[in-house]
């Protein structure tokens, strides 16, 4: 009786380790949003970029021009559909894998940075678009 306990004991523990899911045993998450890039750099005038992700579950985890956060007012960031019009640039987002994303004319005689960031899960993304004075 006491051989079946531990031969039962072993397989189950053998199984737990071999079952579980090597992406998440430090904590750390492994990238399930799959961005088609991460970065890009236009020329100062109005251009527009499109980025696809492999995964929709993510969410909008903030927008920020210059190093300083945009406020997103209402916005609903979860949505798979949503368009965010902001008087230097415009963040949409399509059927939940594709976002686009429009810098206006830079008028300022300095660069311009716009990061973009996504959250899915524990794992966040980013996208950086630098624009040309």
């Amino acid at each position: 009786m006491n051989k079946k306990l531990l031969l039962t004991l072993f397989g189950v523990l053998s199984f737990l380790l071999i079952s579980c899911d090597n992406d998440n045993i430090d904590g750390k998450w492994g990238d399930n949003i799959k961005l088609s890039q991460k970065t890009a750099t236009v020329t100062s005038e109005s251009n527009s970029i499109t980025v696809t992700t492999q995964g929709d579950s993510w969410w909008l985890n903030g927008i920020a021009m210059n190093k300083v956060q945009v406020d997103l007012g209402n916005l609903d960031k979860l949505s798979k559909n949503f368009v965010f019009t902001n008087s230097e640039f415009k963040v949409e987002r399509k059927d939940g894998k594709t976002v686009i994303i429009t810098m206006n004319k830079n008028t300022t005689n300095a660069e311009r940075l716009l990061s973009i960031g996504l959250q899915d899960g524990d794992y966040f993304d980013s996208i950086n678009i630098t624009q040309s004075k």
